[in-house]
Order: structure tokens, then C-alpha cells, then sequence
């Protein structure tokens, strides 16, 4: 992970940071507007991606709610969703290692990015399964999905804490960096 950060943290600037993480919102807008007509198919239920867990009861009765053509947009959400965690965990770490100058935090402070990229584009793919096995899936296959959603959604709430935190630091050094210039 020492390499992965070395190589990261030259692009590491708030310049940097502030334009990934308008890309991220950006791709989270576009990203809510497909989600809706899933949603409503649904009667209102989340899609798997949104909730902290499901069985195999829950997968069945969404993908038949979504009926053909709904399962084949939520193929084309997963494409939209493909660089959301990407965005999001870069936006993180771009913070985190502009925020925090100790190595070892930025060691530990990186974790949660990278835990949320690698899971929710694991979940994108496991879900393309689920998709493609619709109507026999399988019990394993779904609870496996389930775990892995749940590794993400926390560190979603993980990263969304780091988020907030660096970037309010970055902030706050940036502006105090401005006035001194100024004076």
C-alpha cells in the first residue's frame, strides 16, 4: 500500500481533490435519476446496492417486481454506478493525504477508500450474476452478495466521515493560507 500512496499522494493537491469529488457528485446525481424508475418498479423498495443486507426471498422479489425490462436497466445502473465508488474513494483519499501529513495515519485513514472501491465494484459484478441466474439463484451466491454489500455500506459511512472531516480540514487550511497570502 506504501507504493499505491507514494504514486497517489503527487496528485494529491486540493485542486485535485475538490475536482474528483465534483466528478463523484456529479456521477451520484446522474447515478439517483436511473435509480427512481427502478424504485418505483419496486413500489418504492431500494435496490439491493441501498440496503445493508437481503436474502434470498428479498432478491427474488425485486428482480420479479422489476420485471424484464427493469432488469435489464438495473444492468445499465451498474454501469453508472462503476466509477461512483471509484470517485468516491479517490475523492477520500485525495483529501485524506492533503489533510493529514503523517504517513501513518494516511496508512490507516486509506484503508476505508480502498475497502469501498474494491467491495462495491466486487458487488456490481456479483449483482451482474444474480441477474444472469434470475429466476434460479442461489442461496450461497445471494448471502455471499449480501456480506459483500455490507462490507460496503460501511465503509460508505466510513469514508463519507473521512470526506467530510479532511475536506473540512483542507478547507480551513486553504483559506487561512489565502488570507496569509493576502497580508
Amino acid at each position: 500500500m506504501e507504493t499505491f500512496l507514494s504514486k497517489i499522494i503527487k496528485f494529491a493537491t486540493p485542486k485535485s481533490a475538490f475536482i474528483v469529488l465534483a466528478l463523484f457528485i456529479l456521477n451520484a446525481i446522474i447515478l439517483g435519476r436511473v435509480d427512481q424508475p427502478l424504485q418505483d418498479l419496486a413500489n418504492g423498495e431500494p435496490k439491493l446496492d441501498l440496503r445493508f443486507g437481503y436474502d434470498l426471498a428479498t432478491v427474488e422479489r425485486l428482480f420479479d417486481a422489476y420485471g424484464e425490462q427493469g432488469r435489464e436497466l438495473y444492468v445499465w445502473d451498474l454501469l453508472i454506478d462503476t466509477p461512483f465508488p471509484v470517485l468516491g474513494g479517490l475523492a477520500t483519499i485525495l483529501f485524506v493525504l492533503v489533510a493529514f501529513h503523517n504517513p501513518r495515519w494516511q496508512m490507516i485513514l486509506v484503508t476505508a477508500p480502498i475497502t469501498f472501491i474494491v467491495t462495491d465494484l466486487l458487488e456490481n459484478v456479483l449483482f451482474m450474476f444474480l441477474l444472469q441466474s434470475h429466476p434460479s439463484l442461489s442461496s450461497r451466491l445471494v448471502a455471499f452478495s449480501s456480506f459483500i454489500t455490507q462490507v460496503k455500506r460501511s465503509a460508505f459511512y466510513i469514508i463519507f466521515a473521512e470526506l467530510v472531516i479532511s475536506g473540512i480540514i483542507v478547507i480551513f487550511v486553504e483559506t487561512k493560507r489565502m488570507i496569509s497570502a493576502r497580508t
